[in-house]
């Protein structure tokens, strides 16, 4: 009785993955929001065009993946990766050296406050407000005392990350999929655009890859198969914690673990499930205390003037802003607190959440959340090339990258590689078993689709979920195939 339930749940988790992952495809068929990131038109013919490339394209891939795997079995191993990772170092310095930006945003308030941090050991009263970026601060503040509290220091600590990053998924994969699959996700992971455009960029989008793949590296084994151990299970929950102290939002993954430990343990280990939740909860007050105790910030300001959650739901529903940042409202929310006390602040956002969605109707509702998903979901630069175009260090440089025909074809590459990289989740359909990695895969995919829908949203958002993208997109394209393989 109890295997028919356990074997019920995972295909209902299935089920929902793929209509998930279909909606996001048809999303992407006629969508595309590149353009969209620079405020600028998408060009009449640009989605058919760039559909039909990335179309070509994968039939290309699915013809001769036979041809591909063989080929790349016979390459030495290790210069193979090597080369790879050298290429994707080369090509985020290059973007550091051309495309850097001055300090502006939360991106520049936090690189300002790890020297503050180091200097005088305390935080600017923006942390007070958003406190889920204190970890981000006091990471830098580390990386300052070992080497120097400047940007570039900062920017090379973000390539080490990625680098870092791209060899994780690369051996996640090959432990699953095999060594010429894994070398296939190191090749997507190396040109994926927002891992090259993101460098310049030292924010929670990219540090927060590691506190994904370090512990996902760590629960599977050589085999592809979970790694049971209590010891590894909770230094994986750890990490995963830190991962969400870091970014909110990668609580998905915390609870994608817990599923999966007590679907795939056994007998009485599925009792492990709990652990996710209570390393949590001891490592979160743990960095509560450190923070307070060492007067890195006041408890008493952040009680009274943090933004309360229900700040993101309220402004995720903003009617002209189709669920992204709202100017409007955080000087709304704001100016609450300033008059307010939280609880109360709380209960007006309930009641703005609940006008708001009323307004809009059953019709008006559909059409909304339709267009919050398209600028989600369909724009394969996951908003870099905005955040490039703040104040760079050397304008003509980002002008001569997205001007003219050079944007035109930058735009290109972004929409057909963003399809390529979606449309391989549906080829997982062919895998007749699927094991403990593809499932919380699939429950981190379905967990961000499903939060984003009632958070505050941006397309950036996703660049933590990509190196899981990657990985079930290249074993939906190549299968798995571990004849040859051996992981370096």
């Amino acid at each position: 009785m109890g295997q028919v339930v356990f074997r019920w749940l995972n295909r209902s988790i299935f089920f929902i993955f793929m209509c998930v992952v279909s909606i996001i495809v048809g999303l992407n068929i006629f969508y595309s929001r590149g353009y969209h990131s620079l405020e600028l038109k998408t060009p009449t013919l640009f989605n058919g065009i760039t559909l039909i490339g990335a179309l070509n394209v994968i039939a290309v891939v699915l013809i001769y993946r036979n041809k591909i795997i063989s080929f790349i079995n016979k390459i030495p191993k290790p210069y193979f990766i090597v080369t790879l990772l050298l290429v994707s170092v080369l090509l985020q310095f290059t973007s550091v050296r051309l495309l850097s930006v001055n300090l502006t945003w939360d991106f520049g308030t936090i690189v300002s406050s790890a020297k503050l941090l180091l200097e005088n050991n305390e935080l600017s009263n923006y942390f007070v407000m958003y406190p889920n970026n204190i970890l981000l601060a006091c990471i830098l503040a580390v990386v300052g005392k070992f080497s120097t509290p400047d940007l570039f220091s900062f920017q090379v600590f973000n390539i080490m990350i990625i680098t870092l990053s791209q060899y994780l998924i690369y051996r996640i994969t090959s432990k699953v999929a095999g060594y010429a699959i894994g070398i296939v996700s190191l090749f997507m992971g190396v040109f994926l655009f927002p891992y090259i455009f993101y460098a310049p960029i030292v924010y929670t989008d990219t540090v927060s890859l590691i506190f994904l793949l370090l512990p996902l590296n760590m629960l599977i084994d050589k085999n592809g198969n979970l790694d049971s151990r209590l010891s590894i299970i909770l230094i994986a929950s750890v990490l995963f914690s830190f991962g969400m102290i870091l970014k909110g939002s990668l609580i998905i993954f915390i609870i994608a673990l817990s599923i999966v430990l007590f679907l795939f343990l056994q007998r009485w280990k599925k009792l492990y499930f709990i652990l996710p939740f209570i390393v949590l909860l001891l490592v979160k007050t743990g960095f509560n205390y450190y923070i307070y105790e060492n007067e890195i910030v006041d408890k008493k300001q952040v009680d009274r003037y943090s933004f309360p959650v229900t700040h993101w739901l309220v402004m995720a529903q903003n009617g002209e802003r189709y669920g992204k940042f709202a100017t409007e409202d955080f000087h709304w929310t704001h100016d609450l607190l300033e008059k307010n006390s939280r609880e109360e602040v709380k209960q007006i956002h309930l009641n703005e959440l609940k006008k708001r969605i009323t307004e809009k109707g059953w019709i008006g509702n559909l059409h909304y959340n339709i267009q919050k998903l398209a600028h989600t979901w369909t724009d394969g630069t996951y908003y870099s090339l905005n955040k490039l175009k703040r104040q760079p260090v050397e304008p003509e440089n980002f002008n001569r990258l997205v001007d003219f025909k050079s944007g035109d074809l930058l735009q290109g590459f972004v929409r057909i590689q963003h399809f390529i990289l979606l449309a391989g989740l549906l080829f997982i359909v062919k895998l007749k078993k699927r094991n403990e990695m593809i499932t919380f895969a699939m429950l981190s995919v379905i967990g961000f689709f499903l939060f984003f829908l009632i958070w505050e949203t941006r397309s950036r958002y996703l660049v933590s979920l990509t190196p899981l993208l990657i990985i079930v997109s290249c074993i939906g394209y190549f299968g798995i195939n571990k004849k040859e393989s051996s992981i370096e």
